[in-house]
């Protein structure tokens, strides 16, 4: 895994270069972190701009798996759609299942071909892509800036600058 400093284009870049390299199985399992991390730090910019300080969103966010932060989402994105439907089912379809292998990978349950590997991987790394256009679009680069708590470890990390976060 890579250090969780790296900015969003340089984790993009990473997985991208597993995935021409042929190493498709790493790039499933880090496209899918690098998910679970991307929606942890949306929610949590979208927890704050409900009002809540950063201290209390990392509470709401602690030891939340993916499945966790994914039906917190609707609660606190400010339209209420769900996170299928706010990175459009489209690129979202691959996902849940992206996400069932990498666990089952990790875990030791089951072995997958590569090429299955290099598919849900490459669909996984679009699914980032747009939830991160998306929540740019929604939130902007400064959400956040000058509220308590907001900038601490945040979400302007988001427009590409290297941050530290907790996870």
């Amino acid at each position: 895994m890579y250090p969780v400093k790296l900015g969003f284009n340089t984790a993009a870049k990473r997985i991208q270069s597993l995935i021409q390299h042929g190493h498709h199985a790493e790039a499933l399992v880090t496209s899918v972190f690098t998910l679970e991390k991307t929606i942890r730090r949306s929610l949590r910019l979208a927890i704050i701009s409900r009002g809540f300080t950063g201290k209390q969103a990392d509470q709401l966010l602690d030891r939340k798996g993916f499945e966790d932060l994914k039906n917190l989402w609707d609660v606190f994105e400010k339209n209420h759609n769900s996170l299928p439907k706010f990175v459009g089912n489209q690129h979202w379809q691959f996902v849940p299942e992206a996400v069932r292998r990498r666990n089952q990978l990790v875990h030791g349950g089951r072995v997958y071909s590569l090429a299955d590997c290099k598919l849900y991987a490459e669909h996984t790394l679009e699914a980032i892509r747009i939830l991160r256009e998306r929540v740019i679009a929604d939130y902007g680069s400064t959400h956040g800036q000058g509220r308590k708590g907001a900038g601490s470890r945040g979400w302007n990390g988001i427009q590409n600058k290297q941050r530290t976060t907790r996870l």
